[in-house]
């Protein structure tokens, strides 16, 4: 894991970014949580989510005792400290999920494990409650 350098338009234009550079293995637990996320939120509500992982400053932000995810903001006038946060972990993008990702710590292969796991577990644990109401 290297420190983080900003893509050109990011360094102009984007959100603050973090110390470090995003390994890969937290890149694909992320894209896990988001797919894990669009699956259980359909099965709740019957209709697609936009979601916070995607560039679409959305409104269906998601925060929970066990993470909280905010899409990329478009809003100039205000300062995104984060896009992904677990515990003291913060992971900010460009733009969407998978683009000039930083984090303010380095993430190890267990870690991203660790974030994985407890997330989905999270949103399954969501959706059973909700099917039991």
């Amino acid at each position: 894991m290297n420190d983080f350098t900003p893509e050109l338009g990011q360094a102009a234009f984007g959100q603050p970014y973090k110390t470090y550079e995003v390994p890969e293995i937290m890149t694909a637990a992320l894209t896990s949580i988001s797919c894990e996320m669009e699956r259980v939120y359909w099965n709740r509500h019957q209709k697609d989510i936009a979601c916070p992982f995607g560039n679409n400053g959305s409104e269906d932000n998601y925060d929970s005792d066990v993470f909280s995810v905010h899409a990329y903001s478009w809003n100039e006038d205000e300062e995104q400290p984060w896009n992904f946060k677990f515990g003291d972990i913060e992971i900010s993008w460009y733009k969407r999920c998978g683009r000039g990702m930083s984090s303010n710590k380095k993430i190890t292969p267990d870690m991203a494990s660790d974030i994985l796991v407890a997330c989905l577990e999270h949103l399954r644990n969501s959706e059973e409650d909700y099917m039991k109401a």
